[in-house]
């Protein structure tokens, strides 16, 4: 068998080296040729090109032309325009204007440029538009701050009897049956009640001239553009660059304005027969005034609106929804209406549960908060403890539906919320610390007042005059307490007056609402009553609804103290005799007795009677304990007026004794009388009314 021969791979590898050493090479040579090739055909369109300026730029029209506003680019010649500024050209064109926008890199060309624009101020007034000047003094020109470009309106404050309104015109054309022809601004000028009252008045043109206004504020034109102001004319260009007007004067006594002919000619006429009033506006506020005039009665219109405005401003208040994840305060849209910061200044906290709660670390309700227009944070637990709540539209509001400022609400140390007005009418203000004080600046714990049912404070020296006391919590077998922890009324008393307590050691109320300890009061029987079941009669003694009933009265829901037929009392003419017994000044007139400035009952002769001595019946009639004395009757223990058996009387029988009783040494008559009022009705029958005269004294004088 014949033996294989190896071969060698050495010559291959050597002709691959070579092989790609010999294509380095020519690639190498075709490259330095390319280069050469390249650069002569640069050096030949580079001898092709020539330099141009052009804007660095976005410019607009009017631009003065600058160094700073331009550069300089070669171009190829090919694309150069004919027209075209080359940089040995420029010079000779600075301090002249565009008369074209020109973009950032765009050539700037000679037909672009006109060395005297604007040929004069005229040629910056637009076609069918006129410049007028009109004098300006330091008010008008808005304190020298008025620039050219600015826009204004212009007001005329003119006397009415010049402002086109002639009275004899409107009686000629109402006496003519022609009053409808008249122009719509003209009858609009003119209430329907002074028309009607002119019509029925031999001479209506004096009272349409005596009624009307002395002068008027009448819009003139709006919306007009300033040209120029003293002697500095506007520039289009710097507005579109977002410059400032130039100005050289710091004062000025004209302007002029761009305006039509028409707008004119009414400025001209307006600034003769009154005195203009200029008002800057924002160069893009295209509104117009509202009205057409107004006169000096509208002043008091005006004002009124803005009280009324401010007052529901004041009264305005936001009621809380919960917290967000920073614990910020927010309403039921996600709003923050406080920060967590202001809670805590507030008293109020927020746990790591997102729980708010207040400095006796008790769980807030978010939607118990409410913060009022002033920023003051409240509960409307604490609102309705002074009568107040929050009505549909987010206002604080009393009972009777009566908008609150929330400047004059106080809320004390303690979180008693009280008005201004209700301390100030009990005699109590207060100081710069928030603390309440009486006159002689004695600080009163809101804890020792009382807000009653008509929203008189009644303070705790009030009470105990009256023999009741407030409380101000519960122990722990359920009876109420004073702030000295001595019970003051047990948990049975508590029960008869309707109140429970439940599993949380809380008082509710028959309903199921909670109430706090501190608006409860005990009487001197030890009787439990709310704080608002409590009045302050005119000498100052505090009044319960039971002896408001005791005397026929009663407390409506509104909390005004009425009468059994309904009629308002004022609580303010109520005395209170040392049993309790409640009689109104009305009651005592019927017995011929008044009250003096001090307070005291008197007779006619200003005799003081003792409030001891009286009592109030259960018709009404104020008797005297020593006349019933002297006939046989006395009180008993029970307060009824009984014989000398102890059997009760009969109210017919009281009312007879009260007719021929004698407190003031007079005998009473009581009558009914047919008063004559006067004038006639309708029917030509004179108006009378039956008047029960209850009191009329004799004297012994006159008995004679």
């Amino acid at each position: 068998m014949a033996k294989k021969e190896n071969k060698s791979v050495i010559p291959l590898l050597a002709g691959a080296v070579g092989f790609g050493i010999f294509a380095a090479i020519l690639a190498m040579l075709y490259l330095n040729a390319r280069e050469k090739q390249l650069k002569a055909q640069y050096e030949q369109n580079k001898q092709r090109q020539a330099m141009v300026v052009v804007a660095n730029a976005d410019l607009m029209k009017g631009q003065e032309i600058s160094e700073k506003y331009f550069s300089q680019r070669p171009v190829p010649i090919e694309f150069i325009h004919g027209d075209a500024v080359s940089p040995n050209q420029f010079s000779k064109y600075v301090g002249s204007a565009l008369t074209a926008n020109l973009g950032k890199g765009k050539t700037l060309l000679k037909s672009f440029i006109d060395q005297e624009f604007p040929r004069d101020f005229s040629d910056i007034i637009p076609a069918g538009k006129r410049a007028m000047t009109i004098t300006v003094d330091d008010i008008n020109s808005i304190g020298g701050f008025l620039r050219p470009g600015n826009r204004v309106d212009l007001f005329v404050n003119i006397p009415f009897s010049t402002s086109g309104f002639a009275p004899q015109l409107i009686v000629e054309a109402q006496e003519a049956g022609l009053l409808e022809l008249l122009p719509d601004e003209v009858l609009d000028q003119i209430p329907e009640k002074l028309l009607a009252a002119s019509g029925a008045l031999e001479d209506p043109t004096s009272l349409l001239g005596s009624l009307s206004p002395s002068d008027v504020v009448i819009p003139v034109v709006q919306n007009i553009t300033v040209l120029a102001a003293g002697r500095d004319p506007y520039q289009e260009t710097l507005d579109r660059l977002r410059q400032p007007q130039q100005r050289s004067e710091s004062s000025f006594s004209h302007i002029t304005i761009e305006v039509t002919p028409e707008q004119a000619a009414l400025i001209t006429l307006a600034e003769d027969k009154g005195e203009l009033v200029s008002l800057l506006r924002n160069r893009h506020d295209e509104s117009a005034s509202d009205f057409t005039s107004v006169d000096p009665a509208d002043l008091f219109g005006n004002a009124s609106k803005m009280a009324a405005a401010e007052q529901e401003r004041a009264a305005r208040a936001k009621t809380a929804a919960g917290v967000d994840v920073n614990g910020n305060l927010i309403d039921a849209d996600g709003n923050k209406i406080m920060a967590r910061e202001q809670l805590v200044a507030a008293g109020l906290t927020v746990n790591e549960n997102g729980q708010i709660l207040d400095k006796d670390g008790k769980v807030v309700d978010p939607k118990d908060i409410v913060i009022a227009a002033d920023g003051t944070v409240m509960t409307k637990q604490q609102l309705a403890a002074a009568g107040l709540t929050v009505n549909e539209s987010g206002q604080i509001v009393d009972k009777n539906g009566n908008l609150v400022n929330a400047n004059n609400i106080v809320v004390s140390k303690d979180g008693k919320i009280m008005t201004q007005e209700q301390l100030t009418a009990a005699g109590l203000t207060v100081n710069e610390n928030g603390e309440i004080i009486d006159a002689s600046g004695k600080v009163i714990p809101a804890s020792d007042i009382v807000v009653a049912e008509d929203g008189t404070v009644i303070t705790k020296e009030q009470l105990q005059a009256a023999g009741m006391q407030k409380a101000s919590g519960i122990d722990e077998s359920g009876n109420l307490v004073d702030a000295n922890g001595n019970v003051i009324a047990n948990k049975e008393a508590l029960a008869s007056a309707g109140y429970t307590i439940n599993e949380n050691g809380e008082i509710v109320d028959k309903d199921g609402n909670t109430v706090n300890p501190d608006e409860l009061i005990i009487a001197s029987d030890g009787s439990v009553m709310k704080a608002d079941e409590v009045m302050i009669a005119a000498d100052g003694s505090v009044l319960s609804k039971e002896k408001l009933a005791a005397a026929g009265l009663t407390i409506n829901e509104k909390g005004q103290i009425v009468d059994k037929d309904g009629n308002i009392v004022d609580s303010d003419s109520l005395v209170v005799a040392s049993d309790g017994s409640v009689m109104s000044k009305k009651q005592l007139a019927a017995a011929g007795l008044m009250i003096n400035e001090d307070g005291e009952v008197v007779d006619k002769n200003g005799n003081v009677i003792k409030k001891d001595d009286l009592i109030t019946s259960a018709n009404g009639e104020v008797l005297s304990k020593a006349e019933l004395a002297k006939s046989g009757y006395r009180i008993d223990e029970n307060g009824q007026i009984v014989d000398s058996k102890g059997n009760p009387v009969s109210d017919s029988e009281i009312a007879n004794f009260a007719k021929s009783q004698s407190i003031t040494g007079d005998t009473r008559i009581s009558g009914e009388y047919e008063l004559i009022i006067g004038g006639s009705s309708e029917d030509g029958v004179a108006k009378s009314q039956k008047v029960a005269l209850p009191v009329e004294t004799k004297t012994e004088e006159s008995k004679k």
